[in-house]
């Protein structure tokens, strides 16, 4: 029998075994693995309150842990980690296999059934790794209202109802059960029906809408949606069902069988909570090589009306970036603490959150893919909050987040709200529907506790594709003395109305460093600064931009920004959109850039509605662009988007300093992929 002090590997196995033994990776004389995660978690957490403090690592054997229900780790845990045993191919899910899987037939299509688990509430599907189709009426485009509740116009106005029009809502199998989801704005809205009214066709409702709904066809505002779990419209390819106790299937392709299919649903929001409390935070616990997912993904945001008075109010939305949402692994009151190639899939809302009271928890190479919402947040006390609950000097590198916001379109790759001295560097992110990297979260000039937070060589790629408005590849809000955004490469930012942006200072962003970043192939412009102080924006390369390269909203009787040393590259666009109080103001100081319009020999810099032009002697004789040139800046090959200047370019005699980008995103992938560009 092995001494408890001598205990250095403790096994768990999905097949069961034994609840108070561990220390052997199959059944023998000496012992057997533990049955669960939770019984060997219990199991070293008495070890460590008779003073046995030796690290220990926790090995899961080969195949699929399921979780019936969060394993909790509190601070009576200390110094463990948690990986697969050898080269094992394990999986902790939160959810439960469906087994039973034969051809059958529903709503006149061929398609695959099975029995449901008793009492099945789920509203996700995973099959063979990949989240299947919610049905969708209409199946292709909108549907828009005849009238809505609130006509004023303001953004908080939400409504409760609206009108449909004529046809459009009919007697729908399991009306109960259909969700109404639409877009606007930044925000996407999802609820399901309180009621609906046939005689008034009055569609109400359960939660209000976060914003105002009254707009027509083609406005941020207005209500544009459709209706999702609708019986009648199942049939196409990667669409599922559950009615009554089946679930019904189209497979996506041929490869996908009775005898194929590995399909779940989720039972559990959450696989792991690690928690402490202010005087005694949890430490010194990693996760390394793991693959998890499969968590629920029901989310409901709580939030007051216009006034900010009242009750509290379950609302259809946050009011930005699912904000309020938690994640299917998280951090609170930690310290030192690690998740290492891992790879988080097919999960609910967010992937990982790290909370108020946590500082030194690094996400390091690891894969989060197909996420209802976002990547990681990561959120602490903000000014005024004890200072126990601050959050400071995480990471986040080295990480792949592709293909998340899938339920929750406003979700963020990384969100950094209330927190400083972070680093998000070196990571790969897209293919999302809203912002690559926020950070801050104080509106305007308030005092913020945002700061020093470094955003460095990350690859944020294909961002928005169409969805909603007002957006970046990375946003930034409120003043943030100290953060630096420097050497990413962004492009492929498309917006819905307005605001596809790669970089976006928003409302108050302020002394913050934007430098050696490549933005390109952005629906609206390459940098924007809706307002802000002292901003040094420098050394990068903005180009392709479907509006003028750089846009700044509004116009205050101080220095705005310092934009130098960069190179503009248009394509028949003009290359500012800043007014003529901006200009004569000088509010926006720029010098020693190199302005480029590929269709003319000499750049527009300016257009304004009444039919004004400015060029460059227009602005160097109102006392900007100092030293500035008119030029080729001569890049390898600009519409392969190889912007590596040639050894004449004339960007060097104004101080350009090259931009490296070869070791931008990933520096060892989690699948070893390649750089972004060699």
């Amino acid at each position: 029998m092995i001494a408890f002090n001598e205990i250095t590997t403790l096994f768990v196995s999905p097949d069961g075994g034994d609840p108070m033994s561990g220390t052997e990776r199959t059944p023998s004389s000496a012992g057997a693995p533990f049955p669960s995660l939770e019984a060997a978690f219990s199991f070293i957490a008495g070890l460590r309150r008779v003073g046995i403090g030796q690290p220990i690592t926790v090995r899961l054997t080969e195949g699929v842990h399921c979780l019936s229900r969060t394993v909790k780790i509190g601070p009576d845990v200390t110094r463990v980690t948690v990986e697969p045993d050898g080269q094992a191919d394990v999986r902790v899910v939160g959810g439960v296999k469906i087994d039973g899987w034969e051809w059958d037939t529903y709503n006149d299509t061929k398609c695959l059934s099975a029995p449901l688990p008793g009492a099945a509430d789920f509203t996700d599907f995973y099959v063979n790794g990949t989240r299947a189709k919610l049905t969708r009426y209409p199946e292709e485009g909108w549907l828009y209202p005849e009238d809505v509740e609130n006509h004023d116009g303001q953004l908080f106005s939400s409504s409760k109802w609206f009108i449909a029009k004529a046809g459009d809502i009919r007697d729908f199998k399991n009306i109960d059960r259909v969700q109404i989801s639409f877009c606007h704005y930044w925000i996407d809205e999802h609820t399901p029906m309180e009621s609906y009214d046939p005689a008034s066709r009055r569609v109400t409702f359960l939660y209000p809408s976060r914003f105002n709904i009254d707009g027509g066809p083609g406005t941020a505002s207005g209500l544009e949606y459709c209706l999702e779990n609708v019986a009648e419209t199942f049939g196409h390819p990667d669409e599922w069902y559950a009615d009554g106790d089946r679930i019904y299937y189209v497979p996506r392709d041929e490869s996908i069988t009775p005898e194929t299919i590995d399909a779940y649903i989720p039972r559990i929001a959450k696989l792991f909570e690690i928690t402490g409390t202010p005087e005694n935070p949890v430490r010194n616990i990693r996760f390394r090589g793991l693959k998890m997912g499969v968590t629920r993904g029901e989310y409901g945001s709580v939030g007051f009306g216009a006034s900010g008075e009242g009750e509290a109010v379950k609302f259809a939305s946050d009011a930005q970036a699912v904000a309020q949402a938690d994640g299917s692994f998280s951090f609170r009151y930690a310290a030192n603490c690690s998740v290492e190639d891992c790879a988080l899939e097919n999960y609910g809302v967010h992937g990982f959150v790290v909370g108020e009271g946590c500082h030194g928890i690094r996400i390091l190479r690891t894969l989060m893919r197909d996420g209802g919402a976002g990547g990681v947040k990561i959120i602490g006390g903000a000014v005024g909050s004890p200072e126990s609950t601050h959050t400071w000097g995480n990471a986040v590198e080295d990480c792949t987040i592709l293909s998340c916001g899938r339920r929750y379109f406003a979700a963020c790759g990384v969100l950094l709200i209330h927190t400083y001295e972070n680093s998000v560097s070196h990571n790969e992110i897209g293919y999302l529907y809203y912002t690559g990297v926020s950070a801050g979260w104080v509106w305007g000039y308030a005092p913020s506790i945002s700061r020093d937070n470094r955003i460095e060589k990350n690859h944020i790629h294909h961002l928005g594709d169409g969805m909603l408005s007002d957006m970046g590849g990375v946003y930034l809000l409120g003043a943030q003395p100290g953060t630096v955004v420097s050497g990413n490469v962004i492009h492929h930012v498309k917006s819905k109305n307005y605001g596809g942006w790669a970089l976006y200072t928003d409302e108050g962003s302020s002394f913050i460093t934007l430098e050696n970043n490549i933005c390109y192939e952005c629906s609206d412009n390459s940098y924007h600064q809706h307002y802000g102080s002292m901003n040094t924006v420098r050394n990068n390369v903005f180009a392709f931009a479907g509006g003028q390269e750089i846009r700044v909203s509004r116009t205050e009787p101080h220095l705005s920004i310092l934009f130098e040393n960069n190179i503009l590259f248009a394509d028949r666009v003009p290359l500012y959109d800043i007014s003529r109080n901006q200009i004569a103001g000088h509010t926006v100081s720029t010098k020693r850039n190199i302005l480029t319009d590929c269709t003319r020999e000499e750049p527009i810099l300016r257009n304004f509605g009444d039919g004004g032009r400015l060029t460059l002697a227009d602005f160097q004789a109102a006392g900007m662009e100092y030293e500035s040139v008119s030029a080729n800046p001569l890049f390898e090959d600009p519409y392969d988007y190889d912007f590596r200047l040639k050894p004449e370019s004339p960007a060097f005699a104004l101080g350009f300093t090259p931009i490296d980008t070869s070791d931008v995103g990933p520096r060892t992938g989690v699948d070893g992929g390649e750089p972004w560009r060699t």
